[in-house]
């Protein structure tokens, strides 16, 4: 069948034209596709407002600038890529940065309403403080040929994302914090609205995102399951990879606008401003002020009465998960990367100190018989991070309703980069897309592992179950049966590992309902 010389819809009362992309130029691609009006000026630190309509023909040829923010990411690529033996130069940036940044993309291999494809929507990670909708390992193009539109989404990061202060009073009752996470909650809305002329299922979205961006999913999901509407949300499948953000500790609104009180005095403003003069800050300055903020502050979603009414904790134990479907995993070594080569007994002790004092005994016992103090504390840290929180929440899903399968990404990549990293945070991503880097090592083990992978969460996005012939079965994870499936050299389920290390880090204040 002859292609289209170009491929068009009509979406939101706007005539957007793209391009064909993919292997085979056989992927309708269209890019910047705005969501919400620009959150600029007054409308900064507002929840998103409703895109005006271009009128005419707007292509959907190129990304958009990236959400204000600092190069921490770019930073970030560029670290791994030496790891691996390559410059700064082969790492991809965004086309720039703005305020200017709520748009998302689409590729789609049967652009049209009567195609009724299932959908699948991404949100990137980078600590809420950083990332971008199309940064090179999740690229969409090749997980739509297996026959599913991918959509990825920008939303506001940083201090732009997540910032409150006393000054901010937002009319009529609107929000005054969790701005970020208002983004990604719009941009749902307008795929939902939207996404069958692009092909999609606005009945079948499958939200998945890694890092901060699992983190905000979930948030946003929690908010139905906890009020009774799981069956109603937005998304009701949900593909959680490498949960990242402070899960037992959330910010009350109160403590967000002391931050807020800080960044001002930064910039040299006292408690007496006003928003006006708040939202004339020249971004750069927000920007660069937001380095000074205390280290251990993350920007994340916080309890406002409003966006988020209670802790994630409790909302989880209440939940009522009927029509949720989830898959939560892990990667085996996702801390190792962040900790010092010269990592040592007195530091495993200072974080236990910090975190759980209360097993320090026993921890210390769990790990007496690795040599190695850096994987030892990465152990623990991945464990109370994101190992245990991932279990933790596929369990409580499957006991209110739900189902949900639990993954653990064990595999790194050749060579002395993989040995230096392991399977380090985000090793997973570039398999979900099948969009390796040209400088990271790839063979014959990472493309076969790539198609495993790829055939579980399309398979997962399309009946809510990854399971499917010709692969191995993955049962459900429960209390009772903690099946876990390995995705590595070796992809089938695995004997139960780590039970007893987040039975200490983790389930002994989370299950007695203790929010530390």
């Amino acid at each position: 069948m002859a292609l289209e010389p170009v491929p068009a819809v009509v979406a939101n009362g706007e005539h957007l034209t793209g391009s064909w992309g993919g292997a085979g130029n056989r992927i309708a691609e269209f890019k910047g596709v705005p969501f919400a009006a620009p959150p600029v000026g007054d409308l900064r630190w507002r929840a998103p407002k409703p895109n005006v309509p271009r009128s005419g023909q707007s292509t959907a040829l190129d990304f958009a600038p990236a959400c204000m923010q600092s190069n921490r990411l770019v930073d970030w690529y560029a670290n791994v890529a030496r790891v691996f033996g390559h410059g700064p130069e082969v790492v991809s940036r965004p086309s720039g940065f703005s305020e200017d940044c709520l748009y998302l993309n689409v590729w789609t291999p049967k652009p049209g309403a009567e195609s009724n494809l299932p959908v699948m929507v991404f949100v990137h990670g980078g600590s809420n403080s950083s990332g971008w909708s199309y940064e090179p390992n999740y690229v969409g193009s090749n997980l739509a040929a297996r026959g599913v539109v991918v959509v990825t989404i920008a939303h506001r990061v940083g201090p732009f994302g997540f910032f409150s202060h006393p000054a901010l009073d937002n009319d009529q009752g609107e929000p005054i914090a969790n701005f970020g996470l208002l983004d990604i909650q719009a941009a749902f809305q307008w795929i939902r609205a939207h996404i069958s002329k692009f092909g999609g299922d606005p009945e079948n979205i499958t939200g998945f995102g890694e890092s901060s961006g699992a983190y905000d999913l979930l948030d946003l999901l929690l908010v139905d399951m906890s009020n009774g509407r799981s069956e109603s949300s937005l998304f009701r499948r949900l593909i959680s990879q490498s949960i990242g953000g402070p899960l037992l500790s959330r910010q009350t609104l109160a403590e967000e606008q002391e931050i807020g009180v800080l960044l001002a005095r930064q910039i040299g403003y006292g408690a007496e401003v006003s928003a006006k003069k708040l939202r004339a800050i020249p971004a750069g300055e927000l920007v660069e002020a937001s380095k000074y903020l205390p280290a251990d502050h993350y920007f994340d979603a916080v309890i406002d009465g409003k966006t988020v009414v209670r802790h994630p904790l409790e909302s989880l134990r209440r939940a009522r998960a009927e029509g949720v479907d989830l898959i939560a995993g892990s990667n085996a070594d996702e801390w190792y990367m962040y900790l010092s080569e010269d990592t040592t007994h007195a530091d495993l002790e200072q974080w236990i100190s910090e975190n759980v004092p209360e097993q320090r005994e026993a921890l210390l016992a769990l790990v007496a018989d690795e040599p190695d103090y850096r994987h030892a504390l990465d152990l623990l840290r991945t464990g109370r991070n994101m190992l245990c929180p991932s279990r933790f929440f596929a369990r409580r899903v499957n006991e209110s309703g739900g189902r949900a399968w639990v993954y653990h990404f064990t595999h790194q990549r050749s060579g002395s980069g993989g040995e230096l990293l392991r399977a380090y945070h985000g090793i997973e991503l570039p398999y979900v897309f099948n969009q390796h880097d040209d400088w990271l090592p790839t063979g014959e083990v990472d493309r076969q592992l790539t198609d495993a992978v790829m055939d579980y969460w399309v398979q997962f996005a399309s009946t809510g179950d990854p399971n499917l012939p010709g692969r191995p079965q993955w049962p459900v994870h429960s209390r009772q049966s903690p099946a876990v499936l390995e995705l590595g050299e070796r992809i089938g389920v695995e004997e139960p590992r780590n039970t007893d290390l987040c039975d200490l880090v983790w389930s002994g204040s989370v299950e007695t309902g203790e929010n530390n």
